[in-house]
């Protein structure tokens, strides 16, 4: 028997069990897990063990009805379930980039709450789920030391209130400072970011929270768009980067790349316009193609852009500067 097996048997369990309000019968459960009816008792025998509420109640001529406990997980207006909480508690790996931030901190609190009302045993029980579900994170900037300019970013948004910043440009390397109406913050991947204008240069900006050097709260107000939506303004980039004039962009997939793109949807507009046995060619509505560009070399050889023409020269100058580098690199060594 796999070694997590029995433990997904019984999260399952827990799941049916705080289902059925008034309680539900070993047989029932056995059939629902799949199991027989002395597995399904010695599970619960397991779980009560390790403490949680579960009871249940003799009816009709003697037989037992098993549940939760109803006011176990219940306080106040906020009602959880068992497995709600365990959940979070198991995927707190995924809130890794919100660590010691205003947004990581309620997140810490929740869960810090949830091991006060789950009984420890019962967490350290459960806990070897997580080798059932890792997250292999990509590499992440520490937000920590950044707190207090997340917070005050926060503040101004809520209060549309300008901001006074300092900022490292990622390509010149120069130091800017602006005025900034902040519009909202995103999480994309490991990094924050915040969308904001520019209302000295009339434009959109949308800025890496860690290249920001000082973040200063101004008395002056700005009035934000009452229909702005940072999805809606995010929905044609590839990623982060502030989106232009649409463009279709088409590319021709062959190999394990053309695998890769059959199997996931890296953009919403993202349709495969033709797809044989050795290639598919995808079609994507654009208004950005910097990201896009540098995706589409990850695939190397195996990725052939077809449309627009201007995208395609831009990608076969970079491969042509790349093998020109190892060329360079070769006859040197």
């Amino acid at each position: 028997m796999a070694r997590g097996e029995p433990l997904i048997r019984q999260w399952n369990l827990l799941k049916l069990l705080q289902s059925y309000r008034f309680g539900t019968s070993a047989e029932e459960l056995a059939e629902r897990v799949g199991c027989s009816v002395r597995q399904v008792k010695r599970d619960l025998g397991v779980l009560q063990e390790v403490g949680f509420p579960i009871l249940f109640e003799q009816r009709d001529f003697g037989k037992r009805f098993w549940k939760l406990s109803r006011d176990f997980v219940e306080t106040g207006q906020v009602l959880l379930s068992v497995t709600e909480m365990l959940s979070l508690y198991l995927s707190r790996q995924l809130l890794a980039p919100l660590a010691g931030t205003q947004f990581g901190d309620g997140l810490s609190s929740a869960l810090d709450k949830i091991k006060t009302m789950l009984p420890s045993k019962a967490l350290t029980y459960f806990r070897s789920l997580d080798e059932r579900l890792f997250v292999k994170s990509m590499p992440g900037h520490d937000y920590s030391a950044q707190d207090k300019e997340i917070r005050t970013i926060n503040q101004a948004v809520a209060e549309s209130r300008v901001l006074k910043v300092r900022y490292r440009s990622a390509h010149s390397g120069n130091i800017y400072e602006w005025r900034l109406e902040p519009y909202g913050i995103v999480l994309f991947g490991m990094s924050l970011y915040c969308v904001a204008r520019l209302p000295d240069h009339n434009e959109m900006r949308t800025l890496k929270v860690e290249r920001l050097l000082g973040v200063e709260l101004t008395g002056e107000t700005f009035e934000r768009p009452y229909d702005f939506s940072l999805q809606e303004y995010l929905h044609g980039s590839f990623g982060i980067f502030t989106p232009g004039e649409r463009v279709v962009a088409k590319v021709r997939f062959s190999g394990w790349a053309a695998v890769n793109v059959r199997e996931l949807q890296w953009h919403p507009s993202q349709k495969l316009a033709e797809d044989s046995s050795d290639h598919v060619i995808a079609q994507f509505e654009l208004a950005d193609t910097t990201e896009f560009k540098r995706w589409v070399l990850g695939f190397g050889r195996h990725a052939t852009v077809l449309a627009p023409k201007e995208l395609a020269g831009e990608v076969a100058d970079e491969l042509a500067a790349a093998q020109a580098t190892y060329c360079c690199e070769q006859r040197e060594a």
